[in-house]
């Protein structure tokens, strides 16, 4: 009886894992990536469109609007998801807000389908505008001392008696989170201004531009989406055993190496015939140090230095500001890409500079330790001439924050 318990405990886990993974996860990362592939026929069937209704063309620089707002109006409408996730959990609860969900997902690919059939690429739009709404970005706990961490979260919640969640607007006017807000603003903006999410929307005109031959470009995004899966392995493994600042500090600055050699191999792609590969090689290497270092650890940033009456409302800015800062990089990049040619990578370089000098500086270490402890040190950095930290009692769990 109990072996057959556990057998249906372990399918319904699986289950669940599947589930999580194939609607949460795996459909952020398809629909972000996935529209590098069109984008030529997009290009054309716009252009296409457009000459049908006015009888002229469309002007180049208008085309390249066109794209670069389908390709961003995903995380603009990741924007408006992430503010609606809250208040329609709270409302719905969960699985129904999930279920709900897939009104989102549906529609657009009724819009994705029609759009030539109705000679409008702005039904394109509004679908991926609905598909950012839909993404779910979901997190499984692993196996681990469960025991250990709800004792943890016992002795947490024991600081938040007689405290009310805190709003999102309210994190940035409370001196005692001044150290936290801006970490999760400062490394939460370097992860999407990096310029690696850039890579998935237009890989194929960044291997395009480094001088892979057409034929092979299919496979050198392959490989990029091979890069990202090894990171999401190593990263498990390592993120306990190095900390959060070695990894934020190691990624950013190899990303600034292997970036600052993207750039000299674009410069060098014409007079050397390898140099595309070595830059093909180093979009790789970008990748691999941006999964292992900067996408392992901010995501659990507002998890780690933010107590239980304050970590929804973090969410929600954190939310708010990865999409929000999705949309200008994908808003922006065609431009970029257009105007800087082989120095494309430049601002990028800076940001992963600036996001390595933070965190050396001013981003506490939590590897290995609790709640109490992080929160101790934070309030020490935010109050260096008081000494006296926060007093723990006993409490009630905070389960959602106000909007």
């Amino acid at each position: 009886m109990r072996a057959l318990q556990r057998l249906i405990q372990g399918k319904v886990l699986l289950l669940t894992i599947c589930a999580a993974g194939i609607g949460g996860t795996f459909q952020f990362g398809y629909n972000l990536s996935i529209i590098n592939a069109p984008t030529l026929h997009i290009q054309d069937f716009t252009n296409e469109t457009w000459w049908a209704r006015t009888g002229q063309p469309l002007p180049d620089h208008l085309v390249l609007l066109v794209w670069s707002l389908i390709v961003s109006l995903y995380p603009l409408g990741g924007l408006f998801g992430a503010l609606l996730a809250g208040p329609l959990a709270i409302k719905l609860g969960r699985k129904k807000s999930l279920l709900v969900n897939n009104v989102f997902v549906v529609a657009a690919a009724i819009l994705f389908g029609f759009s030539r059939r109705a000679g409008s690429f702005e039904m394109i739009m509004l679908g991926r505008l609905l598909v950012g709404v839909s993404a779910a970005l979901q997190r499984l706990r692993g196996p681990a001392d469960v025991a250990g961490e709800l004792a943890e979260l016992e002795q947490e919640r024991a600081a938040c008696r007689d405290r009310r969640a805190r709003r999102p607007w309210e994190l940035f006017r409370e001196r005692a989170l001044r150290r936290q807000v801006a970490s999760l603003v400062v490394l939460g903006s370097a992860m999407e201004l990096c310029g690696n999410d850039t890579v998935y929307a237009y890989a194929s005109g960044v291997f395009r531009e480094a001088g892979i031959p057409e034929e092979k470009v299919q496979y050198a995004i392959i490989g990029t989406g091979s890069c990202e899966l090894l990171t999401a392995f190593v990263s498990c493994v390592v993120i306990e055993r190095l900390g959060r600042r070695v990894l934020l500090m190691g990624g950013y600055c190899l990303m600034t190496c292997w970036g600052s050699v993207f750039t000299v191999a674009l410069y060098l792609q014409s007079s050397i015939p390898w140099m595309p590969y070595l830059a093909m090689s180093c979009i790789f290497a970008f990748i691999l140090s941006f999964g292992i270092g900067p996408a392992g650890v901010t995501g659990i940033l507002a998890t780690e230095l933010f107590d239980q009456t304050a970590r929804p409302a973090a969410y929600m800015v954190s939310g708010a500001l990865m999409w929000t800062m999705l949309f200008l990089v994908g808003l922006g990049f065609p431009f970029i890409m257009e105007g800087l040619s082989h120095f494309i990578y430049v601002p990028f370089l800076g940001v992963c500079v600036c996001g390595a000098i933070y965190t050396g500086f001013f981003l506490p270490e939590t590897k290995g330790k609790t709640f109490l402890e992080i929160s101790e040190e934070l309030h020490r950095l935010n109050f260096p001439r008081k000494s006296p930290g926060p007093t723990w009692r006993d409490p009630e769990v905070i389960l959602s924050t106000e909007l």
